[in-house]
């Protein structure tokens, strides 16, 4: 399965040099999985899921973990004399997870059920999207020369695609409808992985990894060995059942950095070496830390 979720990835890093594409076109990927195909993917998912909210208890004992773990990271980029723009970049490279683009992947070859991939995508908007869009501007304002604007971030939030189609989910939820509506909303949905995971692939550049090992190191630790190890402690701790709901929020606990919040450090121009390096490591990093989780939880 993890083999599967880099495969295409691998393709597009691969069409470069065969001068098939260009790195530049990975933003036009992007913007159909962001504008198109996620949103529908979320609709179906949201409209389906059978909630519950523990789901909700779930998604914030996940997101506090990273969190946490986040810390972990700052204290040891104090220890080792980083930047404040490295720190602040460290901090949230760390918070959130790339659940949509490498996650969906692997619960879906875990569970057939719809259940799992809607649990992960409830998840995946409770712990990553909304706190993103709500203190990532925050964060990076600390350190960034730019000024953020805090009013037009709350106003993109509003207007982003996947937030509306959760909204347009919940709401539609009130109703009935045929499931005949959703074959095609499905058709673009489906597509969402394997472009997303094209693009990550066709954006790579490996160019300025040494020069940020150290907090890359640092940064891949935290989010995707501590985290996880906190939250199942915190599961632990409150006796809940590792049931396939709660195994599919570990997993979404422990995939790799958000790519949107390698985007927002370089759109900040805080340290944009460090924001690539997290994302190709920590999405290589999954053939090692999934294994092992995965032989744990199941």
């Amino acid at each position: 399965m993890l083999i599967s979720a880099h495969f295409f990835a691998l393709i597009a890093r691969l069409s470069i040099p065969l001068r098939a594409l260009i790195q530049k076109q990975a933003t036009t990927f992007l913007n159909f999985v962001v504008f198109f195909a996620l949103p529908c993917l979320i609709f179906d998912k949201v409209y389906h899921l059978n909630f519950d909210f523990s789901l909700i208890l779930f998604a914030f004992m996940g997101f506090l973990s990273c969190v946490v773990a986040a810390f972990f990271a700052l204290v040891l980029g104090f220890l080792f004399q980083f930047t404040q723009a490295t720190l602040a970049s460290m901090f949230l490279l760390s918070c959130f997870s790339n659940n949509l683009f490498i996650g969906l992947p692997i619960v879906a070859g875990i569970y057939e059920d719809i259940q799992a991939l809607s649990v992960l995508v409830f998840y995946d908007i409770l712990a990553t999207t909304l706190p993103i869009s709500l203190f990532g501007t925050l964060i990076l304002s600390l350190a960034s020369k730019n000024q953020v604007n805090f009013k037009e971030n709350i106003k993109k939030i509003f207007t982003f695609p996947p937030f509306l189609a959760l909204l347009f989910a919940f709401f539609c939820k009130f109703f009935h409808l045929n499931e005949v509506i959703f074959a095609p909303i499905r058709l673009l949905g489906d597509s969402t992985t394997a472009i997303a995971l094209f693009a990550i692939g066709l954006g790579f550049s490996f160019k300025t990894i040494k020069t940020s090992y150290k907090a890359t190191m640092i940064v891949i630790i935290a989010k995707m060995i501590l985290a996880p190890l906190l939250f199942i402690l915190l599961l632990k701790i409150f006796n809940f059942d590792f049931k396939q709901d709660v195994i599919v929020s570990i997993i979404a606990c422990a995939t790799p950095t958000m790519i949107l919040a390698g985007v927002m450090v370089m759109r900040a121009k805080l340290d944009s070496n460090l924001a690539v390096s997290v994302i190709a490591f920590s999405t290589l990093f999954t053939f090692i830390n999934m294994p092992v989780l995965l032989n744990f939880l199941i």
